[in-house]
């Protein structure tokens, strides 16, 4: 684990290999802070940034707004062995953008680092540019090492500018991105299996049918029904 910075490095996050990317408190995500003994060691220098310029005038840092998926979905569903799109835009505090980002994964409750209670923490992508505010994340090469990513919630995504670090990142510099966790759930299509599985490539954060929409395909279907059973 080669972290954010200089720092020392104990934890089991590890910089996981994959495909260079091709693709909060707003209701959407959570910006929590790193205190206590469930937080993972070291992964960026311990000393805060050299500096941190004047920022926003009103003194407050900028957070993360998720565009994809859409803002509107507390908690999202991803599919396992599947790419999923990520993408964000900055509130109006954000004056001094990062250069670069880290995005993080947490595995849920009951998966620890060996021989600890410390929670399992893996990187998603580690200081690529920030300029595109988007990624995408192939589940299938940028899972935790040595674990397989498997159906249920409880797992969080974190995302954080790479110069300033995990460690520092819940600290607030006026105009810089402060931490931002959006939680998340895995799911698995067994579309191949069953025709009451759930389709390949279904997207689960989309707008919901409406019920009136549904209630009208059920009376056609019943009418049809009717018509056919009166022609026999």
């Amino acid at each position: 684990d080669k972290g954010d910075g200089n720092g020392d490095n104990r934890d089991l996050t590890v910089n996981i290999g994959g495909a260079p990317p091709t693709t909060a408190t707003s209701g959407f995500g959570i910006s929590l802070g790193n205190s206590g003994g469930s937080t993972p060691s070291k992964t960026g220098s311990s000393n805060s940034p050299a500096s941190t310029g004047s920022g926003s005038s009103n003194g407050q840092p900028g957070r993360i707004t998720m565009k994809t998926p859409p803002q509107s979905v507390a908690s999202p569903l991803f599919e396992i062995a599947s790419t999923v799109q990520l993408q964000w835009d900055y509130d109006n505090n954000m004056k001094k953008p990062p250069s670069k980002i880290t995005i993080r994964g947490q595995m849920p409750s009951g998966f620890f680092q060996p021989g600890t209670t410390k929670p399992l923490y893996w990187y998603i992508a580690q200081n690529v540019s920030a300029s595109p505010k988007s990624y995408n994340w192939n589940t299938i090469t940028e899972s935790p090492p040595g674990y397989t990513l498997r159906e249920g919630s409880g797992y969080k995504l974190y995302i954080y500018d790479g110069d300033i670090g995990w460690d520092n990142s819940t600290h607030v510099y006026p105009g810089k991105l402060f931490q931002f966790m959006l939680p998340f759930s895995m799911y698995n299509s067994r579309y191949a299996q069953s025709n009451d599985g759930v389709p390949k490539n279904y997207n689960p954060n989309a707008a919901p049918r409406s019920a009136s929409a549904s209630t009208g395909v059920w009376m056609a279907l019943l009418a049809a029904a009717a018509v056919g059973m009166l022609l026999l």
